[in-house]
């Protein structure tokens, strides 16, 4: 069984019994080592946001890379830096008997087995937008660095003189009930994240054990079907993924192409071939593959490779936020350069993390001050019609509007930065704005 992620496999009994036959599977969550300038301080990160210096800024993001997806420094677990952080359910635990048994027992070291693949929560913050289906063959969850992680599940305190806990949603719920009645909506927040804090949004897609799996490739709204919402199956690129190959990405054979296993419905109509080196990725159990399905309907079996296609990274540096996403792009470009390149990517990115891009979006806008908004979006998510404006969005506007409680009037659009936290339509006496945390705001 792979030890990757995420819940109490034994729930109450692991805590007592982790010296058992399963202690060589327990993974010991490690920082970004030194030597990949993270933290970097505010003033120099906000140095760069004011003169507009998107090089620093995208050096920064790929410094971040290079530390998350470094090898874990512990013996016999053979994993990156970021794979061996905590993962949705060890942080907000579906049962709040769990969340009862605190930060020592919930962060102990334990093994860990994957089972929380879940839609990706951006298709479910629209209320309206509900019925949209997410895009085929696409599964995430989160992970949070022990900064992240420890900071969520330690009771901190709030208005009144009240403890509330940040990974359970009952709780949440009374702080936001608990501000004082002349409170404003910008006062009406969580503590902030530790400087060190880094939360991610890992996200999946299948391949299957034999054959070749089409796995789309993203080259921009007008390499898809629809440009205005162009979703991974709507994209007219596709790479047949060899789970037995090896060698460079290449144009397919006509035999090549005969042979495609149809896993998810996609559009494509180019076929390139490359081998499965070209992702991150790990092979399912039995459990996994049931996970999988469950989280998104296609078919997956024990065996099949788990994917990874795309991540969000945030990190705390800066009070809201640093923020860049990576997407799987071996091979060239996409053309223009949109939304992100591997342009400036340092040598010291082995593979196959050298064959994702990445965007990165400090600031709302381009220049503090300047009309032109930064567009920084993932091609794997905001694409989705679940998502208002996706393709024109960034990172923070979206997560600013992170709240816990009631947010009738969360964007339609955003051709303009939103007042964090001053817009009274948005931050009101109704929520609890939740420090830029999608996490945090959906907790159970």
């Amino acid at each position: 069984m792979r030890i990757a992620d995420r819940a109490f496999a034994c729930a109450t009994a692991l805590l007592a019994a982790c010296a058992c036959a399963l202690a060589q599977n327990v993974v010991v969550p490690q920082p970004i080592p030194n030597g990949f300038n993270f933290p970097t301080d505010a003033a120099t990160i906000n140095g760069w946001i004011n003169n507009g210096d998107t090089a620093a800024m995208r050096g920064h993001a790929w410094s971040l890379w290079a530390g998350m997806t470094t090898p874990a420094s512990q013996p016999g677990v053979s994993l990156p830096v970021w794979e061996t952080w905590y993962g949705s359910n060890d942080v907000f635990p579906q049962s709040q008997g769990l969340v009862a048994l605190g930060p020592q027992a919930l962060l102990a070291p334990h093994p860990r087995v994957l089972n929380s693949f879940v839609s990706p929560a951006q298709f479910r913050h629209v209320k309206t937008l509900a019925a949209v289906p997410p895009p085929a063959n696409i599964v995430s969850f989160n992970k949070f660095d022990p900064e992240a992680a420890t900071f969520i599940v330690t009771p901190q305190g709030g208005p009144g003189g009240g403890t509330f806990t940040y990974n359970s949603g009952a709780s949440l719920n009374s702080l936001n009930q608990a501000w004082p009645q002349n409170t404003t909506g910008q006062n009406r927040a969580i503590n902030e994240f530790p400087a060190r804090a880094i939360e991610t949004k890992p996200v999946f897609s299948l391949v299957k054990a034999t054959g070749l799996t089409p796995q789309p490739l993203w080259q921009g709204p007008a390499g898809a079907t629809n440009s205005t919402n162009p979703t991974p199956n709507t994209w007219t690129t596709c790479v047949l993924i060899d789970p037995n190959g090896s060698g460079p990405l290449r144009q397919a054979t006509a035999a090549e192409i005969d042979i495609k296993m149809e896993v998810a419905p996609t559009a494509c109509t180019t076929f390139l071939y490359g081998p499965l080196s070209l992702l991150y990725s790990f092979k399912m159990d039995a459990t996994e593959a049931a996970a999988f399905t469950q989280a998104q309907g296609v078919p997956a079996s024990a065996g099949d490779y788990a994917v990874l296609v795309a991540m969000h990274v945030n990190t705390k540096e800066i009070p809201f936020w640093t923020w860049q996403t990576f997407y799987w792009q071996p091979g060239a470009d996409t053309p223009n350069g949109f939304p992100g390149s591997k342009s400036n990517q340092p040598s010291n990115i082995a593979a196959p993390w050298n064959n994702y891009a990445m965007c990165a979006n400090y600031n709302q806008t381009v220049k503090p001050g300047n009309a032109t908004m930064d567009v920084c979006f993932n091609p794997y998510l905001e694409t989705s019609p679940g998502i208002p404006a996706g393709i024109t969005s960034n990172c923070m506007s979206c997560h600013g509007t992170a709240l816990v409680g009631p947010n009738p009037n969360y964007p339609s659009a955003y051709a303009a930065p939103i007042d964090f936290f001053g817009d009274q339509n948005i931050f009101n006496a109704q929520s609890t704005h939740a420090d830029f945390s999608w996490a945090v705001a959906d907790a159970p």
